[in-house]
């Protein structure tokens, strides 16, 4: 039982959350309140989230100021609910998976009304080859619109899982159970630094002279930063980031400043041509890595995403006998395909 307290905050909130149309709750408050919840910290949820601690803690005081009462207790222990949050989450939970049910019901109309393409793809790949293909794409569809968040690996996989995606390109060691998978490329991850520093001149490098320098790295949750790290442990190798960037591009910024980067080679061509960075490789310890296209097959795609989703796959295979043509290039096509089902 609850006393007539949280009787009335529960009459409340049911009130802000079912009723009052004019001023309703917010969902991202809503959802950051139920990962940290769920989660018992900001941190987990920030995670869980894609987003940054700052911002979910934000979001979670907003929505307390919004209702006048506290939700979550905050200590060394992380996050826990109050009794308020406990009444609170079973109704934030039912009104987001509305909010879910409305989005994909108007997404899946417009998706198949018109000739919208929804992509949803990791830093490397989305900067620096899904332009190039989508070029070539639209010569053979040209009436089709995409539309591309670029997010870490996590983010793609949570867009696909929510339908906000149709097809994703992911680049990180994340799970693929029960997913289509298209390798449209191979890349590889590469020790960068300034053309100044002094390892510029090196022909290779030692993993273990990585510790004597300081880490300029992209964020948690970065597909490039996850497969060097696992490469690096395997030889007993674990480099912490001394600064951490949200985006490649400034993670190259801040190499001019001192440090190295652990980048994929295909973000660093334009500046290692025009000699501002420079590559080096690790002696005996190559981080390849595969660039993949993920769907689900559960989901009917548009048709859309249907023909792009062959697109990819016919174009790969062109590509992997010889016989793509010369005008495709790296630039509109992917290279070295394999297809699979749920593999990773």
């Amino acid at each position: 039982m609850i006393d007539s307290g949280l009787e009335s905050i529960w009459r409340a909130i049911r009130e802000d959350v079912r009723v009052q149309q004019s001023n309703p709750l917010s969902g991202s408050d809503l959802a950051a309140f139920v990962a940290a919840f769920e989660a018992s910290s900001m941190r987990g949820a920030a995670d869980v989230l894609d987003l940054t601690q700052s911002a979910v803690t934000k979001r979670v005081l907003a929505l307390e100021r919004r209702l006048g009462v506290a939700l979550l207790e905050r200590g060394r222990f992380g996050v826990r609910p109050t009794e308020a949050g406990r009444v609170l989450y079973p109704e934030a939970k039912q009104a987001l998976a509305a909010l879910r049910e409305a989005e994909e019901a108007l997404a899946d109309h417009r998706l198949h009304a018109g000739e919208s393409l929804a992509l949803a793809a990791s830093h490397t790949i989305g900067e620096y080859l899904l332009p190039g293909w989508l070029a070539g794409f639209r010569a053979t569809a040209p009436t089709v619109h995409a539309q591309v968040a670029i997010v870490n690996s996590a983010g793609v996989l949570a867009a696909l899982r929510a339908r906000r995606a149709e097809i994703g390109f992911v680049e990180g060691l994340d799970p693929l159970d029960g997913l289509d998978v298209v390798t449209v490329r191979h890349d590889e991850v590469a020790v960068v630094v300034a053309a100044g520093h002094r390892w510029a001149r090196r022909r290779s490098l030692r993993a273990a002279e990585l510790l004597r320098e300081p880490y300029v790295a992209r964020e948690a949750g970065s597909g490039t930063r996850i497969v060097a790290a696992a490469a690096l442990a395997a030889v007993g190798v674990e480099v912490r980031p001394g600064l951490e960037l949200a985006s490649t591009e400034s993670v190259k910024r801040a190499l001019g400043s001192g440090g190295f980067g652990l980048l994929s080679r295909l973000a660093v061509e334009t500046e290692e041509r025009g000699g501002t960075l420079r590559t080096v490789p690790l002696r005996d310890l190559p981080l390849r890595r595969a660039l993949r296209a993920v769907r689900d097959p559960r989901r009917r795609l548009p048709r859309p995403a249907e023909r792009f989703w062959r697109w990819l796959g016919e174009r790969a295979e062109e590509e992997e006998r010889g016989s793509a043509p010369a005008a495709a290039g790296a630039a509109t096509a992917p290279r070295s395909p394999t297809s699979s089902r749920g593999s990773c």
